[in-house]
């Protein structure tokens, strides 16, 4: 079946069911929640507030490399949100991510994709 453009996959990166912690950082507060999806151009999480679409966000992850941690420092913008339960799911577009960043997600979504 041919889909309509209206509802063609948009993503360019590979995505994973993975969860990681991550620390989100907005103007007015810190969360810290846990990835439910991630690819080197977004991820997809749980928070207990409410954020608005197109909120700026400052972010660290930690992603597992082996037998190490990697901290993954970038930033981001929040272009869903998803009420669900009391709590929020929310889109985030990674928008200012060093490409060293960008290759050690992608490393590590690939190793998943292959296990």
């Amino acid at each position: 079946m041919k889909l309509n453009n209206n509802f063609a996959e948009r993503r360019t990166s590979p995505r994973v069911n993975t969860a990681l912690p991550i620390n989100i950082k907005t103007e007015d507060f810190d969360i810290a929640a846990s990835t439910q999806n991630i690819s080197r151009s977004g991820a997809y999480c749980e928070v207990k507030k409410y954020i608005a679409p197109m909120t700026k966000l400052g972010i660290i992850m930690v992603i597992k490399d082996k037998n190490r941690e990697l901290k993954i420092k970038c930033r981001g913008v929040v272009v869903r949100t998803e009420e669900k339960n009391d709590k929020y799911n929310i889109a985030i577009y990674f928008n200012d991510i060093a490409d060293s960043e960008k290759e050690k997600i992608t490393k590590y979504v690939e190793n998943l994709l292959t296990v």
